[in-house]
């Protein structure tokens, strides 16, 4: 496969509320104020948790990008996001359009990998919202290496303190 066809791997920052949601199978769709439109399908979304987790703790796959108006996101996905119309309209205010994240095969990781880790390691910081993973990562975070070895330390870190 093509670099140019390859998936994508994305990272979101989800509350703990719906990261549970999502791992039950209850949360099926993900909304965004802001996605890329085209060429997400069929990606990963690995799942952090924000405080008080504060960990990578699942994946899904994404099989579908919808951009629409914010009444039809509403009424097409507002019950699978498991989100109130008054925290729709909260998290929305001042855009007239939303993006639906259809997800399935969700699932939790065999290990937690802290925000700690993800810095120390790679020099990553989680998202407010979303961001690419390089693959290298991903499958680390696949096969619960990170907490057992060492030797995948990140060497650019741009002179950053380490995480505490």
């Amino acid at each position: 496969m093509s670099a140019t066809n390859a998936k994508r791997t994305v990272l979101f920052s989800i509350r703990p509320f719906y990261v549970d949601k999502i791992l039950a199978g209850q949360k099926t769709v993900e909304l965004r104020r802001r996605f890329p439109e085209v060429g997400m399908s069929g990606s990963t979304a690995m799942i952090y948790c924000t405080s008080p987790v504060k960990a990578i703790v699942g994946s899904a796959k994404i099989s579908d990008v919808r951009k629409l108006s914010l009444s039809t996101l509403w009424r097409s996905h507002g019950g699978a996001a498991c989100i109130g119309k008054d925290a729709f309209n909260e998290y929305f205010a001042g855009q007239d359009h939303g993006f639906a994240i259809i997800l399935t095969g969700a699932k939790s990781l065999q290990g937690r990998f802290s925000a700690s880790d993800l810095e120390a390691k790679f020099g990553i910081v989680p998202p407010q919202s979303y961001r690419y993973l390089a693959e290298e990562l991903v499958a680390i975070l696949n096969d619960g290496r990170l907490q057992a070895s060492g030797r995948h330390k990140h060497s650019d870190r741009a002179g950053r303190p380490p995480a505490r």
